[in-house]
């Protein structure tokens, strides 16, 4: 019996130190950590400048006058970005004509290998009416900052090429109305008749 229980302590201690470097090993997608309700409303109208994929400088009063939807991620991203930009597309193609009344923008937190360039070739992967910037690190952490955005360069492993590193980011789209004032979040796992009512109480 009691070797029994000797087997079964080596085997928990496995098991727990097993999950605990795949937790800090992996790369993860993070969600913002947006403010709960308490009589204010996040406003994302702080200045901000950035460029976007036709190499044109963007400003946060280029965003105001429609609902934006954003997502940060970028364009190395193996799972979370398409498939989240997948998901939107889907969305906005069940809107039809609704859809040019959104902003949509995918904006890279990956500067390094984000150019202008390459951002309009990813893009044009998804519906139209999604666009892309980017800005140099100190742009985007200042605008992160305000979108209460998280990410992190990953460290490529040891043996690894240095360019093929990763960047954990949020996950989640983020809906601001017309005036830039947070309304919710949409996930790529969200059910379309669901997604798809949010969406269209920004436009109503």
């Amino acid at each position: 019996m009691k070797i029994i229980f000797t087997i079964l302590a080596v085997l928990t201690g496995i098991l727990v130190a097993l999950a605990a470097y795949l937790f800090t090993a992996t790369p993860r997608s993070f969600s913002p950590s947006l403010p709960a309700s308490s009589g204010t409303q996040t406003r994302f109208t702080q200045p901000f400048t950035l460029v976007n994929h036709n190499g044109d400088t963007v400003t946060e009063q280029t965003y105001l006058g429609k609902p934006t939807l954003w997502f940060f991620g970028f364009t190395h991203c193996p799972d979370v970005c398409p498939t989240t930009l997948g998901a939107l597309t889907g969305w906005l193609n069940q809107l039809g004509d609704d859809a040019q009344k959104f902003n949509v923008v995918f904006v890279s937190v990956d500067p390094e290998r984000d150019t202008p360039a390459s951002l309009k070739d990813y893009i044009a992967m998804f519906h139209p009416q999604v666009t892309a910037a980017t800005g140099t690190e100190e742009q985007l952490q200042g605008m992160t900052k305000q979108f209460m955005v998280y990410y992190a360069k990953v460290p490529v492993k040891e043996g690894q090429n240095p360019a093929d590193y990763l960047v954990s980011h949020s996950s989640g789209i983020l809906m601001a109305d017309a005036t830039g004032t947070f309304k919710g979040m949409l996930d790529a796992h969200d059910p379309d008749a669901e997604a798809l009512e949010k969406l269209r109480s920004l436009i109503k």
